[in-house]
């Protein structure tokens, strides 16, 4: 069924979800600037911190960036020292990633500054509203996952 427009009419979902997105990586570009990495630099060692050991491959889909684009950034992501990389042990071609005490001070660097951001965002949410919130939103991203 199609949307007829009119001045009551509030924007759409994906629209709100897409300002967002916006917002959130404008900030997050500078807190990222401030700490000496890049956005997809700091996603990255995020991931990584929770997932240990993944592969290129499969950091590059979490991290939101294509294979080269990950090539690029693990490779300085090693160079720094943020990183270290060994070979799977069934598998030797494949190189598993792990943060090292490096990388994650610089993560625990940051820190503090992607949690006010992420309080300024939740701000005059009330109780659970803010679990439900993401909740809602693993959900959708659950329903258009391949």
């Amino acid at each position: 069924m199609g949307r007829i427009m009119t001045a009551a009419l509030s924007p759409r979902v994906v629209y709100v979800v897409k300002r967002l997105e916006l917002a959130v990586r404008s900030r997050l570009d500078q807190i990222c600037k401030e700490c000496g990495v890049t956005t997809a630099q700091y996603t990255a060692l995020s991931v990584l911190r929770v997932r240990p050991g993944m592969s290129s491959a499969q950091l590059a889909v979490r991290s939101f960036i294509t294979p080269q684009s990950a090539h690029q950034t693990i490779a300085e992501l090693e160079k720094l020292c943020y990183i270290e990389r060994t070979p799977d042990v069934v598998n030797r071609r494949i190189l598993r990633n792990r943060l090292t005490a490096k990388g994650l001070l610089l993560l625990e660097s940051c820190d503090d500054a992607v949690d006010q951001l992420e309080e300024q965002m939740f701000e005059g949410l009330r109780g659970t509203q803010r679990t439900q919130l993401q909740d809602l939103l693993n959900h959708c991203i659950h329903n258009l996952s391949p």
